[in-house]
């Protein structure tokens, strides 16, 4: 019970700085930037607490259950939307950046907290292959928002509804199809460095991680989004005149890629389940929130 009234203060706070975010699109606030900057921090403060027990519960596998995987990428998010918030504060970024934090923590509340089996391996690959496509996955994610801004951006400035006291702001194209081309190699290399990882995991000694079957969904899944990653990255360097809107449309499509495998990890997940190491100690909060 204590960790789920955890778990609703950070998403309270993210939900108010979301609820700024669309009232100063509509209207002008005084207080919109400092109210902003208070609840974003105030919800990292939060779920940086939240983190931190569940590292003191299980310190010999420290977040390696889906339900912590979801939460570190949301406040990895969080992090970058209050970057964001501080380094661009004219622009509504965190329109799009807040409402993914809160999918994603939506995301842990259905996911096992059980350990993964990468984490009975070696120690060293076991936290490379998870983080790496932890990363990656983030990387996808932010591609695909930067990939909408642009979109958006693109379709106000030809429909020329850009008023100058409207709320709403985005960044220019320009800086948009930087961050959109920058997600796009990001997410290819560590999608696939995670990839190399896990094969390596799956030829280790580890019974629980070569019990995992090479047809697993799961692994199916991630293998056909590294695929289309490679394929994207690849056509982003041979045509760089094809950028902005092409680019913009590639990342979409990673992006539908990653929802199929975070759908398949959170409904497959305890196939990927196995004992991280021994004598781990019970969970502070009881298990998962």
């Amino acid at each position: 019970m204590e960790s789920g009234v955890n778990i609703i203060c950070f998403a309270a706070s993210y939900a108010v700085a979301l609820a700024i975010e669309v009232v100063g699109g509509w209207r002008q606030i005084a207080w919109r930037r400092w109210g902003l900057l208070l609840a974003t921090t105030a919800g990292l403060v939060a779920h940086t607490w939240y983190l931190g027990r569940r590292v003191a519960a299980t310190p010999a596998a420290p977040l390696a259950s889906p339900h912590d995987w979801f939460l570190v990428a949301a406040w990895l998010l969080a992090v970058i939307a209050l970057a964001a918030m501080i380094h661009y504060p004219g622009r509504s970024l965190g329109l799009f950046l807040l409402p993914a934090t809160l999918a994603l923590i939506g995301g842990s509340l259905a996911a096992d907290d059980e350990p993964l089996a990468t984490f009975a391996a070696t120690r060293f690959w076991g936290i490379l292959h998870s983080y790496c496509l932890l990363l990656g996955f983030l990387a996808v994610l932010l591609g695909f928002l930067a990939g909408m801004m642009y979109l958006l951006q693109s379709r106000r400035l030809k429909s020329k509804t850009l008023p100058a006291t409207d709320g709403f702001r985005l960044p220019s194209l320009e800086w948009l199809e930087r961050a959109n081309s920058r997600a796009l190699g990001a997410a290819a290399a560590l999608v696939g460095l995670g990839f190399v990882t896990g094969v390596v995991l799956r030829w280790s000694r580890t019974d629980a991680v070569r019990g995992i079957p090479w047809t697993d969904p799961v692994a199916l899944s991630l293998a056909a989004m590294l695929l289309w990653l490679l394929v994207a990255e690849g056509f982003r360097l041979l045509y760089p005149a094809a950028r902005g809107r092409k680019v913009a449309y590639l990342t979409t499509t990673a992006f539908a890629f990653l929802l199929l495998t975070l759908a398949l990890f959170t409904l497959y997940g305890e196939r990927l389940h196995g004992v991280a190491a021994p004598s781990q100690p019970p969970s502070a909060d009881g298990g998962q929130a």
